[in-house]
């Protein structure tokens, strides 16, 4: 079984390794000034010292430096002049040295084309024995990576430990284990310990153990440590580091201990109180649903939509006592309040704002179509796709998520070769979908050729072949009229992508049958039916509101936006964290916004089935 998540920053880290100590069965590395080049990251300078010395040299050692030089330029995202210096290059297939040096090399080169199978093909097979431990450390990240942007993130975790059987300075070690927790982190507590190795205790079940003990005892560091100290006396010589185990073993009940006052600011009334109230009906179905919450009140507080009352009925809330408050839920009110840069009262707005300077008592939580079109720039990049085709809605809408994807499309390396729009009010999106895949300029073609032989001439319309992948913008009426146009016009085998606003949330699959192949990222509330998750779901479901089945994903958020709370300290102390609620897999990044791994799905005869089961 394979889990896909598209953490990119596992494809672009490279490790700062050791000088020249070495491990038992690791031969001596002699660093030269190019390899002292090369691991302090500085890339360009590394390749072209590597050059330099393969000038001077001839034979076997030669071809090694020009070799590393290529990786260089990879590292360096000299991707073109990387292939032209690897094309000269003449390789003894017979020379052990050479073959796997040059193997590692195509597998740079496969990476940064974000190739995984041609990674795993050039990788099949081990290095030869006393390879230098910088090409064996390499070999196994280089593994890792190809099988994070495949998905599964256990043996991604396991060539990571591999790796570190060849790292000897501690700040690589330390890398390289986040790098293992960071994989693991990604599952869940349930399939941690579903898919624990039954040789336990090996260092990665020991691995898979230690995540699942932190996410089981996220919230009651006291439970947490007793844990930690069990595990330690059946895990008496696992390599994980100790500063990693005193950030367990360290942590304290006040971090995660929830306000005994919470304020939730929210719109009763005007445009967003549909959605206001959803939300605030999951959080409260979330507070009933908590054993412990004796003592703890939450006072609701309208803010009427009126972004100039909103540090009025902020004070108010501080003035009652409110030690914690959740919301505003309007942009505009957030901006009023980001202003303030003493905030007294740790918030977590219900939305997020571009602005780059706000108070550290203030955080970021939200559904944001523009960030679920980040992801899926990010997951088709992982995905190995280049030139893209956009199909959005017209209005402020669809523009505002075209110009998300397009950005972070374009700052990873993407092109969009073609957008168009689509006015979302009609049934027939033949014109938008005609132009988006070339098909007027097809049949063009045919009149000219038809006029200038001056005869009838055997036709077939064809679309252009240079779209790897279409990404679409809509909600599930368009999206099922969307997608048997495109296979009407010779699309049928173009990837498509779309973002969750295509499912109801609801299985229809007689419906959304049109829909099948389109793939999207979703939550896992809104999944619980089709996978294993269900969660808090199942215990609250007699909770759940008429808003709260209208709106399930604002229904979710609304359970997050309680439950997170205790967990916020946590994740700011520990970026490499995450804690699973039922919008996704939830983390903090440096601007303390509260960011959502989704769940990959892929419509299959109208239901949506996880990604990692397509193969089966």
């Amino acid at each position: 079984m394979k889990y896909y998540f598209k953490p990119l920053s596992l494809i672009l880290i490279s490790l700062v390794l050791a000088n020249c100590a070495s491990k038992p069965g690791v031969s001596p590395d002699a660093v030269s000034d190019a390899d002292q080049l090369y691991l302090t990251k500085q890339y360009n300078e590394a390749a072209l010292a590597f050059s330099q010395q393969a000038s001077g040299t001839a034979g076997t050692e030669s071809t090694l430096l020009q070799l590393r030089a290529v990786i260089a330029y990879v590292k360096a995202q000299q991707l073109s002049q990387a292939v032209q210096l690897f094309d000269s290059i003449q390789i003894n297939e017979f020379d052990l040295k050479q073959k796997d040096l040059a193997r590692l090399t195509r597998a740079h080169i496969a990476l940064a084309e974000r190739n995984a199978e041609e990674v795993l093909y050039q990788l099949n097979e081990p290095l030869s024995i006393g390879s230098r431990s910088l090409y064996l450390a390499e070999f196994h990240e280089l593994r890792a990576s190809a099988f994070s942007m495949q998905g599964d993130r256990i043996t991604t975790a396991e060539e990571y430990i591999l790796q570190g059987n060849y790292l000897t300075n501690t700040e690589s070690i330390i890398k390289s284990q986040q790098l293992i927790w960071e994989s693991l982190a990604l599952l869940s507590e349930r399939v941690l310990q579903q898919m624990q190795p039954t040789q336990a205790p090996d260092v990665l079940s020991g691995w898979m153990e230690l995540v699942r003990l932190s996410k089981k005892y996220q919230l009651n560091p006291t439970l947490l440590r007793a844990s930690i100290a069990n595990w330690q006396r059946r895990y008496t010589d696992h390599p994980v580091d100790i500063t990693l185990l005193e950030g367990l073993r360290n942590r304290k009940q006040e971090d995660v201990t929830l306000p005994k006052k919470i304020a939730l600011l929210i719109p009763l009334s005007g445009r967003f109180a549909n959605a206001a109230k959803a939300i605030r009906d999951g959080l409260f179905a979330s507070y009933y649903a908590k054993k412990d919450k004796e003592n703890i009140s939450i006072r609701v507080y309208d803010t009427e939509g009126k972004p100039e009352n909103i540090e009025e009925v902020y004070q108010k809330a501080v003035s009652d006592g409110a030690q914690f408050i959740i919301g505003p839920l309007n942009k505009a009110s957030i901006h009023k309040l980001s202003e303030d840069e003493s905030l007294s009262v740790p918030t977590l707005a219900l939305n997020y704002i571009n602005s780059e300077n706000v108070s550290q008592e203030l955080y970021q939580f939200g559904l944001s179509p523009e960030e679920e079109a980040r992801q899926v720039a990010e997951r088709t990049w992982l995905d190995g796709h280049v030139n893209a085709a956009v199909l959005t809605p017209t209005g402020p809408w669809g523009e505002r998520v075209h110009k998300a994807f397009k950005e972070r499309w374009e700052q990873i390396g993407g092109r969009v070769v073609e957008q168009q729009s689509y006015n979302s009010s009609k049934n027939d999106f033949s014109s938008p979908i005609r132009k988006l895949l070339n098909i007027d300029d097809s049949k063009r073609r045919y009149r000219k050729m038809s006029r200038l032989l001056q005869t009838k001439i055997k036709y077939s319309t064809y679309r252009r072949q240079d779209i790897d992948f279409i990404f679409i913008a809509g909600y599930p009426r368009q999206a099922r009229q969307i997608r048997p146009q495109l296979k009407f016009f010779h699309a049928s085998r173009v990837p498509v992508y779309a973002t969750s606003h295509i499912f109801t949330g609801n299985l229809n699959p007689e419906r959304d049958r049109d829909m099948d192949g389109i793939r999207f990222g979703d939550m896992p509330w809104v999944l619980s039916e089709t996978t294993s998750h269900r969660g808090l779901r199942n215990e609250i479901e007699s909770l759940i509101s008429k808003a709260g089945n209208k709106h399930q994903r604002l229904y979710a958020m609304g359970v997050d936006a309680f439950n997170i709370i205790a967990a916020l300290n946590t994740l700011k102390s520990y970026p490499y964290e995450r804690y699973q609620g039922e919008t996704g897999s939830l983390s903090l990044d440096e601007k303390q916004r509260i960011k959502r791994q989704l769940s990959w799905v892929y419509f299959r005869s109208g239901r949506p089935i996880l990604l990692e089961q397509a193969s089966q």
